[in-house]
């Protein structure tokens, strides 16, 4: 079991007020367990998607923004993968390290975190995991693509990009409004500057956290990825409850998984995608 700390940087100064605070946000929320109890298990759907789309016979997965691990502990567990795991947050890395320990995984897992940025060497992935919302937590418009193309540089030519985003259709509208309206009015500062990214806070074990994203709709999604060098091969609705529910409650995800598939990918809670590099 080796840690290591990236090499290679991904993206500029321009986003570091926003990743720092993110960076002490997921610290504490990992390192308080309120994410573990929030989201105590893998989406069962979106986890047979990545089925779906060849995980399981993936050879080199980089789950990015990976968190405690779980979902690449699902996938570990399920296939014959190595694993590269990255995250910003050192808890969730320590986390997903004694989640590990438990296991005999061990030998096929290689953890990253740090400020954002990756180990960029002679290894290309076949598989890209993005889930979760990661790219929405990343910054502005410039910053995300900066990833995006990093990514693309480290996959290999026939490999898989699997995503997940929020989409502005479903999440924090009061939030949405607010950010607009001080668009309108000339106030907008920092990340509210650009359209589709919103702060919201939520109590994590009784501090105040100021939350970043920037929520999709799948036009822009699709304009992003292609500005990336990707095309999106698959597109559907994440779910239609929040993965908070649906995780803590087993019927509940069965039920939203047989909905989910007829709902379309504009009005889901999130918008899942599969994309390959061109």
């Amino acid at each position: 079991m080796k840690f290591k700390n990236p090499s290679q940087i991904l993206g500029e100064a321009v986003h570091s007020d926003t990743q720092a605070g993110m960076t002490d946000l997921y610290d504490h929320y990992f390192s308080c367990k309120d994410y573990q109890k929030r989201y105590p298990a893998p989406n069962a759907a979106t986890l047979e998607f990545l089925f779906r789309h060849g995980v399981g016979q993936a050879r080199q997965i980089l789950d990015f923004g990976c968190g405690n691990g779980r979902y690449a502990l699902a996938l570990l567990e399920s296939t014959s993968a190595r694993v590269t795991g990255y995250d910003i947050s050192t808890s969730a890395i320590e986390e997903f390290n004694n989640f590990l320990e438990k296991t005999r995984f061990g030998p096929r897992v290689r953890l990253l975190t740090g400020s954002r940025e990756v180990l960029i060497g002679s290894q290309e992935f076949d598989v890209v995991l993005l889930l979760f919302g990661v790219l929405s937590h990343i910054g502005g418009r410039a910053d995300r693509l900066e990833v995006l193309r990093h990514l693309h540089t480290m996959m290999e030519p026939q490999g898989r990009l699997l995503l997940t985003v929020p989409s502005v259709w479903r999440r924090r509208p009061l939030e949405l409004l607010s950010a607009a309206f001080k668009r309108l009015t000339g106030r907008a500062r920092g990340v509210q500057a650009e359209a589709g990214n919103i702060e919201f806070t939520r109590l994590l074990a009784g501090v105040p956290h100021t939350f970043f994203y920037h929520l999709y709709s799948a036009r822009r999604l699709r304009q992003e990825l292609q500005a990336c060098g990707f095309e999106i091969v698959e597109m559907d609705a994440e779910s239609v409850l929040p993965e908070w529910l649906i995780t803590q409650y087993r019927a509940v995800g069965r039920l939203d998984a047989m909905v989910s598939r007829i709902w379309p990918a504009f009005l889901g809670y999130g918008i899942r995608a599969v994309v390959r590099p061109i």
